[in-house]
């Protein structure tokens, strides 16, 4: 019997994703919701396409069918948040979508319906002369070849629609397998995997890690649970592919000896609070607001203080066996705001930002600026120059005759000088993205025959990194840039200049 694990992606509540989706024909107007303190945004709009950067976009669909759009952000500054929402839409009249993925392991193969809308049955055709109806298929090949598999779906005993890939059966020559040591949030990876393989890949869960080093360290961010896989390859031949996977519950320590980690985050509206528990291998737990009310026991409360001032919340977790008692706890500032402050910004390709001031509800008589930079400003309407690129969390606070009435922050983006606004037009395709150095640029068919001007720009706009290459649907950039923040900038003759951010870790 073959085990197919999936991968987990670890999503903190620091940030919530979201969007909203209005549809006209085979184009689709995405409205973002998502909230938090993410600074990255990407949609992978379910048919081959996606989009980095830009929050609300709109795409057109090349056919009518079934889709399933997803968006994720975040936080490539502190690594401290990850979500991601999908949405399937139904475009021009369709009501159901074959697909299918596999899992191999040697000469078995494992096929997943994935098939989306009304249907009410299904069949496999394993490309042998035999076939099935079981969405969730076991299939022994008797001999290694290529095999076109098809799978038709059906609702109320007519063709719903049918879809065929190529499936590559190969005799299996190696086994992928790791032990690993943990202290705290570091975890130490020993790899056990046997077989032809010249490749591994590590995923370790989180939405972030990765590693293709035989026996990694990795730390994590945050206690969790998280589905570490190692895939072991062999990328000459061909011949062998193994993947395994293990949960693995990753503490920085208890009390009792236990595994148990008390974690929270929140989200706050004046004077009411909502509390996301984030805790881990707990049985009980009890919330203390901090204005003696007395303890909570809901899994998610949402608390609404009595009026503003400084709160020490703590949670405790408690876990009967194995034994073990955690607590944490955050000071929550609460306001009770009277102003609703408002602003917005201009500015020009030297980096000269211009901050107007345009908050109309509440009574202000002062004002401070906060640039994200650590400086900051009392003027009403000030002009601020930034030294460096990047996203600035920019904030406006508002004062009524001293006492603070209203906040307002919007993330502003400062490209280099002479860079210009990224270019967020899906033609190329990075990744993996960060990685330690080496990068795949997948290339539109449209470019194969051009030829490329590969540049590397750090933060200041200075080029430390250039490559002329074309033909190649996949062409792969090999550095030795120190860990930070980059610009890959991709020109050719036959289409304007593609500007991404890349991270190396």
């Amino acid at each position: 019997m073959l085990l197919m694990i999936g991968v987990q992606f670890h999503s903190t509540a620091q940030c919530v994703a979201g969007f909203d989706t209005t549809i006209s024909g085979l184009t689709v107007q995405f409205t973002n919701q998502a909230t938090g303190s993410y600074n990255m945004i990407e949609y992978d709009f379910g048919d081959g396409g996606w989009t980095q950067y830009v929050a609300s976009p709109s795409h057109t669909y090349a056919s009518a069918g079934i889709y399933e759009a997803c968006q994720f952000i975040y936080d490539t500054v502190n690594w401290q948040c990850f979500d991601s929402k999908c949405d399937t839409l139904y475009l021009g009249g369709a009501t159901c979508m074959a697909n299918y993925y596999t899992y191999q392991d040697g000469l078995d193969v494992e096929f997943y319906d994935a098939s989306l809308g009304q249907f009410d049955s299904i069949w496999f055709d394993f490309g042998d002369g035999t076939g099935s109806n079981d969405p969730y298929a076991i299939h022994s090949y008797s001999v290694a070849s290529n095999y076109t598999v098809c799978l038709s779906i059906f609702d109320n005993g007519s063709l719903c629609d049918s879809m065929c890939s190529t499936v590559y059966v190969v005799e299996n020559n190696c086994n992928a397998d790791f032990t690993y040591s943990a202290t705290g949030l570091t975890l130490d990876f020993s790899n056990w995997s046997s077989g032809d393989f010249d490749v591994q890949y590590w995923d370790f869960g989180d939405g972030f890690g990765w590693s293709d080093e035989f026996e990694p360290t990795y730390s994590y961010a945050i206690p969790g649970q998280y589905t570490v896989c190692l895939s072991v390859y062999d990328t000459l031949s061909w011949s062998c592919y193994d993947e395994y996977c293990e949960d693995i519950l990753v503490t920085s320590g208890g009390g009792g000896g236990g595994p148990c980690v008390a974690n929270y985050t929140y989200e706050q509206e004046e004077l009411s609070v909502s509390f996301t528990n984030a805790s881990s291998g707990y049985q009980f737990l009890a919330w203390d607001f901090g204005d003696g009310s007395g303890p909570v026991f809901d899994e998610n409360p949402v608390y609404a203080f009595a009026e503003p001032g400084e709160y020490e919340v703590c949670l405790t977790v408690v876990s009967i066996f194995p034994p073990c008692t955690n607590t944490y706890c955050q000071t929550i500032t609460v306001y009770e705001y009277t102003c609703e402050p408002d602003f917005s910004y201009s500015f020009n390709t030297q980096n000269q930002f211009s901050f107007f001031n345009t908050t109309t509800v509440g009574n202000v008589t002062s004002v401070l600026w906060s640039f994200g930079d650590g400086n900051t400003s009392t003027f009403d309407q000030p002009i601020y120059y930034y030294n460096s690129p990047g996203v600035y969390n920019v904030c406006l606070t508002t004062y009524d005759e001293g006492n603070e009435c209203g906040v307002v922050c919007k993330d502003v983006e400062v490209y280099p000088v002479g860079v210009g606004e990224l270019n967020s037009k899906p033609e190329f395709k990075v990744f993996p993205n960060p990685s330690k150095g080496t990068f795949v640029v997948q290339v539109p068919e449209s470019l194969l025959s051009e030829t490329l001007d590969m540049r590397i720009l750090d933060v200041s706009g200075r080029i430390v990194f250039a490559q002329h290459t074309g033909g190649q649907s996949h062409i792969t950039i090999n550095t030795e840039l120190p860990a930070g923040a980059y610009y890959l900038s991709i020109g050719s003759g036959k289409s304007d200049t593609h500007v991404t951010q890349i991270l190396v870790q």
